[in-house]
């Protein structure tokens, strides 16, 4: 759900933090653009692995309802210091009202940290995440039906590892796009998982399964981001990582069609 803040809501430190950049660089369409719609010269995307998730649900909305999480400051302070323009932050726990949202700008990002200034996000936007929801079947094959590894995307409740962006520039909010249930099946070429004791290929995961099976563990997002003139898609994404599986690799080649999605 895209936000636009223009009322404030009023609603584990960090061991490692890794934060990934890129700039683009705009240019005017014409040899003389209209100076009051002249886009800036660059601005800055982010993506940023916050690890801002948590064991129980509802238990982020808590850490952030006051501005005394030593481990939210961290990564408002690493925020601050960057000062990405559009910034996607990466395992970011999702609820369906956009609270712990609000609560990291209000009482966060809005906050100066340690002598880096506070950063103001008008616009901001999280949607839902397969993460934690139940598929209904025995995705790792070990007899069980329920828990983390049988949900669409690992998780131990619905939105657990979400994601969510913080942007400077508004959304084209009607051209939104998100590609949650998109099958991985449905995808040209799926690198589908095989089960090597048997002759056939790609046959780790039965037809019902596939049926249902999600590419996305996550999703994977298409935002247009207003800049100017200008309309860039920010295409989002956390694919799975390519570790906690077995000979059929299911993880490993689940992460490579993620990836190749875009």
């Amino acid at each position: 759900m895209a936000s636009k803040r223009a009322v404030r809501r009023t609603t584990a430190l960090l061991a490692t933090a890794v934060l990934t950049g890129l700039v683009a660089t705009l240019t005017p369409a014409h040899a003389t653009p209209d100076p009051a719609h002249q886009p800036p010269e660059s601005v800055r995307f982010a993506s940023f692995n916050a690890s801002l998730n948590r064991s129980t649900e509802g238990q982020l909305i808590t850490d952030l309802s006051t501005p005394d999480n030593a481990q939210a400051q961290n990564v408002a302070e690493i925020i601050q210091r960057t000062r990405p323009d559009v910034l996607l932050v990466n395992e970011f726990d999702y609820d369906a009202g956009d609270v712990a949202l609000g609560l990291f700008q209000d009482n966060y990002l809005s906050v100066p940290h340690n002598g880096a200034a506070a950063i103001d996000y008008p616009y901001s936007f999280t949607a839902p995440s397969n993460t934690g929801i139940q598929s209904g079947f025995d995705l790792n094959n070990d007899g069980v039906i329920g828990g983390p590894d049988d949900a669409f995307g690992f998780g131990f409740f619905p939105g657990q590892f979400g994601m969510a962006v913080y942007s400077k520039f508004p959304f084209v909010e009607a051209n939104i796009r998100t590609f949650q249930e998109f099958l991985w099946k449905d995808m040209p070429g799926a690198l589908l998982p095989d089960d090597p004791g048997t002759p056939e290929p790609g046959d780790f995961y039965s037809e019902e399964e596939l049926a249902v099976f999600r590419l996305s563990s996550k999703s994977h997002w298409d935002l247009p981001v207003r800049i100017g003139p200008r309309t860039v898609h920010f295409l989002v994404s956390h694919p799975t990582p390519p570790v906690f599986d077995g000979d059929e690799d299911r993880n490993g080649r689940r992460n490579h069609d993620e990836i190749r999605f875009w």
